[in-house]
């Protein structure tokens, strides 16, 4: 299993700065982060898994927003898109589902970043362990991921 030292490397050898944090406590997913951390829901990208005959896809979604995954599908061209099972996330990312980061992924990975977390200037998500967050820039987590940026969640 990976951890935040994988994350932590894999920014490091692309000379991205970034923060890795202790939480205050454990946390069941990135959803309760905002409250726990005093930051706005926007601020926090919560990953969503997902996949199809075409690979695996990533979505990073403001933690309080479902993502859309019809729309991500038709963006991307992948019509079966759907939501990778928690318990088959670890042998395809090396990470328990919460805690998939953006980047160290064991799998070849597609990245599509919410345009609303993409305008932030810092970015909190996952960093492969329950306990720790990320903190990077908006600029550089599209930057090092390659994402696509789009409108990645269901309309309220």
């Amino acid at each position: 299993m990976r951890s935040s030292i994988d994350v932590h490397n894999h920014l490091l050898a692309d000379e991205v700065p970034h923060e890795l944090s202790r939480l205050p406590g454990p946390l069941r997913d990135l959803a309760a982060a905002p409250a726990a951390l005093g930051l706005p829901a926007v601020a926090v990208a919560r990953p969503t898994l997902l996949t199809d005959r075409g690979g695996v896809v990533l979505v990073l979604a403001p933690a309080d927003l479902d993502v859309d995954v019809a729309q991500v599908a038709e963006l991307l061209g992948h019509g079966g898109l759907h939501p990778v099972a928690p318990d088959r996330t670890p042998g395809l990312t090396g990470y328990l589902m919460p805690f998939v980061p953006p980047v160290a992924l064991e799998c070849p990975v597609t990245v599509v970043l919410d345009e609303q977390l993409a305008r932030q200037d810092v970015v909190y998500t996952a960093a492969g362990e329950p306990g720790v967050i990320l903190k990077v820039r908006g600029v550089d987590l599209v930057k090092v991921t390659g994402a696509v940026v789009c409108r990645a969640v269901v309309a309220r």
